[in-house]
């Protein structure tokens, strides 16, 4: 049997260079977010407030202690769905409570975020009617991040 004297070692090296990619990796992903990205993030979801005309948004929190956003409408709107928009986690719940000309309920949403991009808008209960106000709040396991609920018509 031929003997290849280099093979352990170029193994051995392969081994190290996977390693420390891999650290440096676990660095990358277990850093905080900048204030830059933290002002991004702030700056997409006025955005994407002001793009829609009506709607809410704010910074995650870690747990649901938070009483949420509201916004009151001074004459009842036909406002049948809201999009759920977020960036900077992977996950996040929504609590959204809709007060209207029919009733008042509470409900909450878990969603996958994609970075900020469209998802498919949730619609408002109908026994609420017309929406007189609406208030959301959210949670991501990591408390980074924004979110943005976007009332539709």
């Amino acid at each position: 049997m031929k003997r290849m004297p280099g093979l352990a070692a170029r193994l051995g090296t392969g081994v190290a260079l996977s390693a420390a990619a891999l650290v440096l990796l676990a660095a990358c992903a277990s850093s905080a977010p900048s204030d830059q990205e933290r002002a991004a993030w702030a700056q997409w979801g006025s955005d994407a407030i002001a793009a829609n005309g009506v709607g809410v948004g704010g910074v995650f929190a870690t747990d649901a202690s938070s009483e949420g956003v509201t916004e009151t409408y001074p004459s009842p709107q036909a406002l049948h769905a809201v999009e759920l928009r977020c960036i900077g986690t992977d996950r996040a719940q929504f609590t959204l409570s809709y007060t209207g000309t029919g009733e008042s309920t509470t409900v909450t949403q878990d969603i996958v975020c994609h970075d900020g991009g469209l998802l498919t808008p949730i619609a408002i209960p109908t026994a609420v009617g017309e929406l007189t106000a609406f208030t959301a709040d959210a949670t991501s396991p990591d408390g980074e991040g924004y979110w943005v609920a976007l009332p539709q018509g």
